[in-house]
């Protein structure tokens, strides 16, 4: 291949690494480096791929204690409706079992159900979240 496809190639690939951080794609940026090296040096597309395949699965195997090591224990990023879970909010549309209610949680409204009828103006408790509705119960 062309140096400019490596070098383009190695530029994607250090830019996903910068969006994404887990020193996965960081290596593949690494072996197309070295391939355009190879290819300005007048290297085969056949040792420059080699070359490319072989830096990538080597540095990525010798970084995978060292990258697990630094990112364990750190906490995982939760969807945003999970941090509701917990939270305390206002009804302000009746909560029927039939029908569901709407609730108000840090000024935004959800759609909530709950096993047990609850008024309007009642303070609740996320308990946890089916598909796009709350489940709540009471707030004691």
């Amino acid at each position: 291949m062309s140096l400019q496809i490596w070098i383009l190639i190695a530029a994607i690939c250090f830019i996903g690494e910068l969006i994404t951080a887990g020193f996965f794609i960081l290596w593949f940026g690494v072996g197309a480096s070295v391939a355009a090296v190879l290819s300005y040096l007048g290297f085969s597309e056949t040792t420059q791929f080699v070359a490319f395949i072989l830096v990538s699965i080597i540095l990525l195997a010798l970084s995978r204690p060292f990258a697990k090591k630094i990112t364990q224990g750190m906490p995982t990023k939760k969807a945003a409706s999970d941090r509701l879970i917990g939270e305390k909010g206002i009804v302000i549309e009746d909560i029927s079992l039939k029908n569901g209610g709407v609730v108000r949680i840090s000024g935004d409204t959800w759609r909530a159900i709950s096993d047990q009828e609850i008024k309007e103006g009642t303070s609740v408790l996320v308990e946890k979240i089916e598909g796009v509705k709350l489940i709540v119960k009471p707030a004691a």
